[in-house]
Order: structure tokens, then C-alpha cells, then sequence
């Protein structure tokens, strides 16, 4: 026990040390953190990996899955389901035969063991696509399906490997046992995903405390991930589908309390699981390599250049073929030029990296399963491989002339909408209360008219109106005017189909505001 302690105390302080250096800098953290991962594991002292690596499986990659999924949207995943979908099952299972077929052709590498190899490396990482796309500023729409298709392909991934694996050891598996261990696996995670994300959804809407509601969702993901499995089902899926459960939960809900605490608490720990995560990779990429002789090398050597090649290959045959047939489909031209970048966003990662180590170290016979060093060697390698090839992503982009549209005039109509709505709120509110006989102060009214009047001036949209000055009632005036804004931003989200990729930082804004109001109320007393 104090071995592994020790081994998360080192290497989280090493790993956020090198993530926080290529922060400040504006470099992306995966390729430093996986390199300085692997030169301290050449060190003589460097710390030794986890006794258990299914311990790191779950304390590491279910948590910070979770918090990926938890920044991403279901509305934005919904609205580019068809291609998710497509790539998540039907692109996984394309290239674990292509890679399972090419391995077993060119090695003696057994065929079940071979298309474990493409199980492992077929699904692309949540983590460094997500980050990769959006350094790149790929259109919003190509972000949403490279995102959905990172977060779902894993269930499949996993699902495969896991009947890969079965058939490796046992030394066959039928067609029904295939069938019902995929059904079961996707049916089981998701199913615990969503019931686990409508309980924490239903616990945080009606929490008064947002500091232990949003404790509550720090232990979900074990609770998630473990519960899944227990019933054979995947957990990556559980937490992903309880976290966009969540997420869509939080959002849609104008006058959330623990929205803003929980994106700045998850933000934060997924940048330190995401480095303990590249560390993870690169200490184990040197543990595996140091422990194969030259002929395991070798083969290594070549698994690496073929498989990444079938890898690339069939990704982007795949997608292109798939464009054609949706254009077909259609009756229009697609967009070649996102398809070729949809293509060349392929990066795998960790959950490729810890997905390796669930191979068995014995067959059922209890004699010693062969190539499982030269599989995760391969694996770590090819992992380092696709980071590097994924960082001319964004120069590739930039080629072709495709970038994220320019929304500025887009926040500025949503803004003045906003404004208004809250003017309107303020007129209700003016009405209401001389109807009652309690008129509100016109310099109070005045000064609430005069701020929204300057933000309106300020995107130089057109209103007619005055401003003076401030206190206890402004507050609660302005809390009720923000209110409005928020629920506005959720009118005019459902009613125009805005990304939640453009509706969030809004809302978070709006909640800020509000917090804001909060904290001047805590300083009065």
C-alpha cells in the first residue's frame, strides 16, 4: 500500500511540475508530460510503475473520462450522432480486423491475440483528440463528432478487446457468446450511466449545499465505473453517459447553484489526471521497452510501422468512403477537406495505454500467454507515434483553409437579446410592485436601466434609456434580471439550436454575475 502511495505522490508531482511549465508557455502538455515520463523511468530512483494497473485504470482514466465527458455536451454529441455513431462502432470494428488480420499475416502472433492489438488501438483518445481539435480551431461542427466519436468509441474498443481476450485465453468463442458479450457490455454501461447520472442530477438540483453536492460527484466515477463492470457491463461508458447526463442536467437548468463550483472543480482535477495520465504512458513506455531482447525488438519495430500505417490507412478509407455514401444518400457534395482533417484526428492515448494491461498473463492451461510484452510495447510506442503525427493537425487545417467560424457577431446578438430580456424582467418587476402599492425607487430602477444600457451601447445596438446609482434592492433587482438572461440563453438555445460549445461560457458568465452578487451580500453583513 505505501508503494503505491509513494508511486502517486512522485509521479503526480512530477507530472502536473512538467504540465504546469508547458501550460504557462501555451504548449500542449500530452507529448512534454509522455516525455518526461519516459526519461524518468530510465532514472535509477525513478518510481516503479503500480503493482496493480487496474488500480490506475480506475483511480486515473475513470475520473478523468468523466471529467472530459462532463465538459462536453449531449445536445452538440445529438446533433452529429449519425457520424459519432458511424465511427464509433462501425470505424472501431473496421480497423481491429484491419489491424488483427495484418498482425497475424505478417507474425505468428495468434489471430485472437492480433485482433486484441487492434482492440486496444482502434478507439481514439477522448483526451488528445479533444485537446488537438481545439488547438487546431477546426469548425465547431467537426470538434462535436471527433469529441462524441473519442468518448463513445471506447465502450466499443473495450467490448472487443474484452471477447478478443476470452477467445486468446480460452482458445475459442462463438458467435453468441461475441453477441452477447457486446450487447451486454454496451446495454450494462449505459444503462448504470444513466441511472447514475439522473441520481447525482436530482441530487445536485435540490442540494442547498453545492460544496457536498459537488463532493458527491468526485467519488461518482469510481462508483460508476465499478458498478458497470461488476455486472459485465463497461464502465468507460457508464461514466461517460452519466457525466453527459449531468452535464445536459446542469445546463438546462437557468438557476443552477453548483454549475459554476463544479466546472472550475472538474476543470481542475482533469488538467492533474490528464498529466498523471501522459506520465503513466511514458514511465511504462520505457518499463516495457528495457524488458524485451533484440529479437522482441524487432518485432516490435516492425508491428509498430505496419500497424500504424493500417492504422491511418484505414481511418482514412473509411471516413472517405463513409462521406461518399452520406453524399450519395444525401444528394449532395460533402466537404472533402473536413473529411481529409476528420481523417488525420487520430490520436490514441492513455485509455489505449491502460486497455493493454488488461492482458491476461496466462491461458487458461495456466502456461504463459506469448507476445503480451511485444503487444504492449507496441501499444506505447504507437501511442507516441500518433501524438507526434496529430500535432500537424492544426498546420494541416491552416493548409486547406478550414477554421472555426469567427462568432463575435453571433455573441454580440445573443448579448443584446439577453440584455433586453432582462429589461424586460425589470419593467415586469417595476409593474408588479406598483400594483402592490410598493413602488420601487426610480433611481434604483434607473441605475439598473443605465448598466444594461451600456452593455447594450457597448455592442452598438439600439435602445432608448438613462442611468444613476446603487444598494440592497439593485441587488436583488439584478439577481432577478440575471435570472432572466439565463433563462433567455436557454430559450433562444432550444429554440435556434445554438452549440452548447457557445451557450456555456455564457452561462458561466451569467452565473459568475450572480455569484458576484452573492459575495456583495456576504460583505454587507
Amino acid at each position: 500500500m505505501n508503494d503505491t502511495l509513494s508511486w502517486f505522490a512522485v509521479s503526480a508531482a512530477l507530472a502536473i511540475g512538467v504540465a504546469l511549465f508547458t501550460r504557462q508557455r501555451g504548449w500542449g502538455m500530452a507529448l512534454p508530460v509522455l516525455a518526461a515520463g519516459a526519461i524518468t523511468g530510465l532514472l535509477p530512483f525513478a518510481p516503479s510503475a503500480p503493482l496493480n494497473p487496474e488500480l490506475a485504470l480506475v483511480a486515473v482514466l475513470a475520473p478523468l473520462v468523466f471529467g472530459e465527458a462532463l465538459g462536453s455536451s449531449y445536445l452538440d454529441i445529438r446533433r452529429v450522432r449519425r457520424p459519432v455513431l458511424i465511427l464509433a462502432i462501425g470505424l472501431v470494428l473496421a480497423t481491429t480486423a484491419a489491424i488483427g488480420l495484418t498482425v497475424a499475416a505478417i507474425s505468428t502472433i495468434p489471430l485472437a491475440l492480433a485482433l486484441a492489438l487492434g482492440a486496444i488501438l482502434a478507439p481514439t483518445d477522448a483526451v488528445a483528440v479533444s485537446a488537438v481539435a481545439r488547438r487546431a480551431s477546426l469548425p465547431r461542427r467537426l470538434v462535436s463528432v471527433l469529441e462524441g466519436e473519442s468518448l463513445v468509441n471506447d465502450g466499443t474498443g473495450l467490448t472487443v478487446l474484452r471477447v478478443a481476450l476470452v477467445a486468446a485465453v480460452a482458445g475459442s468463442v462463438t458467435v453468441m457468446e461475441v453477441s452477447a458479450t457486446f450487447v451486454l457490455a454496451v446495454a450494462g454501461g449505459i444503462i448504470v450511466g444513466l441511472i447514475g447520472g439522473w441520481g447525482l442530477s436530482w441530487v445536485t438540483s435540490r442540494s442547498r449545499d453545492a460544496v457536498a453536492a459537488n463532493s458527491l460527484t468526485l467519488i461518482a466515477p469510481f462508483v460508476l465505473y465499478l458498478a458497470a463492470e461488476a455486472i459485465e457491463g463497461s464502465g468507460i461508458l457508464a461514466v461517460v453517459a452519466a457525466a453527459l447526463y449531468l452535464a445536459h442536467a446542469q445546463t438546462s437548468d437557468a438557476g443552477s447553484a453548483a454549475r459554476l463550483q463544479s466546472a472550475t472543480l472538474w476543470r481542475h482535477l482533469t488538467f492533474a489526471l490528464q498529466a498523471m495520465a501522459f506520465f503513466l504512458v511514458g514511465l511504462e513506455l520505457v518499463a516495457t521497452l528495457l524488458q524485451l531482447d533484440r529479437g522482441q525488438l524487432e518485432l516490435v519495430g516492425l508491428l509498430v510501422v505496419v500497424v500504424t500505417f493500417v492504422l491511418v490507412l484505414t481511418r482514412v478509407l473509411f471516413i472517405y468512403v463513409s462521406i461518399r455514401i452520406e453524399g450519395l444518400r444525401r444528394g449532395e457534395r460533402q466537404n472533402m477537406r473536413l473529411a481529409m482533417l476528420a481523417a488525420w484526428a487520430g490520436a490514441r492515448g492513455p485509455v489505449s495505454g491502460m486497455a493493454a494491461f488488461s492482458i491476461p498473463l496466462v491461458l487458461a492451461d495456466g502456461s504463459a500467454l506469448p507476445y503480451r510484452e511485444e503487444l504492449l510495447a507496441t501499444t506505447f510506442v504507437i501511442i507516441l507515434v500518433t501524438l507526434l503525427l496529430s500535432q500537424t493537425l492544426a498546420p494541416l487545417a491552416r493548409r486547406l483553409g478550414v477554421q472555426a467560424p469567427d462568432d463575435t457577431d453571433q455573441f454580440r446578438r445573443i448579448d443584446a437579446t439577453l440584455s433586453r430580456a432582462a429589461l424586460r424582467r425589470l419593467d415586469a418587476i417595476e409593474e408588479e410592485a406598483a400594483l402592490r402599492g410598493r413602488p420601487i425607487p426610480s433611481d434604483v430602477v434607473g441605475l439598473l436601466r443605465g448598466v444594461v444600457d451600456q452593455r447594450l451601447l457597448s455592442l452598438q445596438v439600439e435602445t432608448g434609456i438613462d442611468a444613476p446609482d446603487v444598494l440592497a434592492l439593485q441587488r436583488e433587482l439584478r439577481s432577478l434580471m440575471i435570472r432572466a438572461e439565463q433563462e433567455e440563453l436557454l430559450r433562444i438555445r432550444d429554440e435556434e439550436g445554438l452549440p452548447d460549445s457557445m451557450v456555456r461560457p455564457i452561462q458561466q458568465a451569467l452565473d459568475v454575475r450572480l455569484l458576484g452578487l452573492g459575495k456583495i451580500a456576504e460583505g454587507e453583513h
